[in-house]
């Protein structure tokens, strides 16, 4: 291979590397110890880790778990489920059409053998994770009940190592059933039902991506637009980008604390707005680790 080529070849291999990569390394700009971001994904069983090189010294070398928050917590679960409820003047069939409510009640009824008389009174958002969460596992046998970022939470614990999260409770609240209205998360409801093949297909894709660790392409597709289910600007904006800016308000008290493993989903990680890139807005040296 000559000079040319080689320098084309590593320069491909550069942008691989950028591009497919899920674990970095935090340095410089005073941390006496570095830090590690890790990208977290739900729907991906927790011997995916055992893949993902350095990840297993990068957590135990780290003094700190930091996630979106702190999940092993009764209060915290508590808080969740009243946050499912609907509020008590509203109903789902308030929401729906006849058509509508047939078509929901029906799909509910072929995944869980119950259907809305039994749901009627959880949030929209909170129905149509049940059953794309029960739709994949049918599909494809998943039955991972530990996400991956909760599972970091409770061997921290079981290590001794502090964990922090990054939102309290009650904003994650905000974030899962506050984006958009009521009628806003019962149309996406009803739409995602409608296109249930597609919807798998789609979480299939994300899998597929996520293990491969292309957190750009990620972004890519949750920035689509022009379909009911899609997520519109501002939805993006609150879900992604400024929570983004409040961790990394936060992220170097913490790491200037302590060696932190930082745990949060993958979609925060890519882009220009993403975590890494505003790390190294900050100042710090932010390295895949690959090997």
């Amino acid at each position: 291979m000559n000079k040319k080529a080689g320098l084309v070849f590593s320069l491909l291999l550069f942008v691989f590397i950028v591009q497919a990569q899920l674990l970095w390394r935090i340095s410089g700009n005073g941390l006496k110890a570095p830090s590690y971001l890790f990208g977290t994904h739900h729907l991906i069983p927790i011997q995916f880790l055992d893949s993902v090189p350095g990840l297993y010294k990068a957590f135990n070398d780290c003094d700190m778990v930091v996630g979106e928050m702190v999940m092993n917590s009764l209060d915290a679960t508590a808080k969740i489920q009243r946050a499912a409820i609907m509020p008590d003047h509203i109903k789902m069939k308030d929401l729906l059409n006849d058509s509508d409510y047939v078509l929901v009640d029906n799909a509910l009824k072929s995944a869980f053998k119950f259907g809305l008389k039994e749901l009627s009174i959880m949030n929209p958002t909170m129905i149509l994770t049940m059953y794309e969460m029960e739709i994949f596992k049918k599909t494809t046998g998943y039955t991972d009940d530990n996400q991956s970022d909760s599972y970091f939470q409770l061997v921290a614990a079981e290590k001794g190592k502090k964990v922090v999260g990054l939102e309290t409770v009650d904003q994650q609240i905000e974030i899962l059933f506050g984006n958009g209205s009521l009628q806003r998360q019962t149309d996406v409801l009803v739409e995602s039902i409608r296109q249930k093949d597609s919807i798998l297909t789609e979480i299939k894709k994300v899998n597929r991506l996520y293990k491969e660790g292309k957190i750009n392409d990620l972004l890519e597709l949750s920035n689509r637009r022009g379909n009911v289910i899609d997520m519109t600007d501002e939805e993006f904006e609150k879900l992604v980008d400024k929570r983004n800016i409040n961790w990394i308000n936060q992220l170097p008290n913490l790491m200037k604390e302590s060696s932190c493993f930082v745990a949060v989903g993958a979609l925060h990680l890519g882009g220009k707005n993403g975590l890494i890139k505003l790390l190294e807005k900050e100042g710090y040296k932010v390295k895949a680790i690959t090997n």
